[in-house]
């Protein structure tokens, strides 16, 4: 884990290639969406490193209410777009799972959003989008 990154209930870190970000329940008593969406984005700017990388955010520590406006926030989020290479949502039940990917199919995402209510497959998607994706980068560039 490096260059960990904490702003007022926010946590994000890089490991494994991955940008994790955690969310503590009482972050939502503060909670401004244009101020959230800019200190994110500063945030994932920090660790972002002229590099593109999944972002994986841990939900599951919130409650169904706020996963699913935190939710809304990062999947429609432009600056947020224009750093992370995908974003995966860890969910603590399949009800939430369940209606989040319907957000997903009714939305226009530019970045793919993944859910899952496992860390071992978030972290699986996250790391094979971060591999794909360099080894077509690397591939045309040789």
């Amino acid at each position: 884990m490096r260059n960990v990154v904490q702003y007022e209930g926010i946590k994000l870190w890089v490991d494994q290639d991955v940008i994790h970000c955690k969310l503590r329940p009482d972050f939502f008593k503060n909670y401004e969406k244009k101020k959230t969406e800019e200190a994110l984005f500063n945030a994932i700017s920090i660790l972002y490193d002229r590099e593109y990388r999944p972002l994986l955010l841990d939900l599951k520590q919130i409650n169904c209410t706020d996963a699913i406006e935190i939710f809304m926030l990062i999947s429609n989020s432009v600056p947020i777009n224009t750093l992370v290479l995908s974003r995966a949502f860890l969910v603590r039940s399949t009800s939430l799972r369940f209606l989040l990917a319907l957000n997903n199919i009714t939305g226009n995402k530019v970045v793919p959003n993944r859910i899952y209510t496992d860390f071992d497959l978030a972290l699986l998607y996250c790391q094979n989008k971060y591999k794909d994706f360099n080894t077509v980068s690397q591939g045309s560039f040789t």
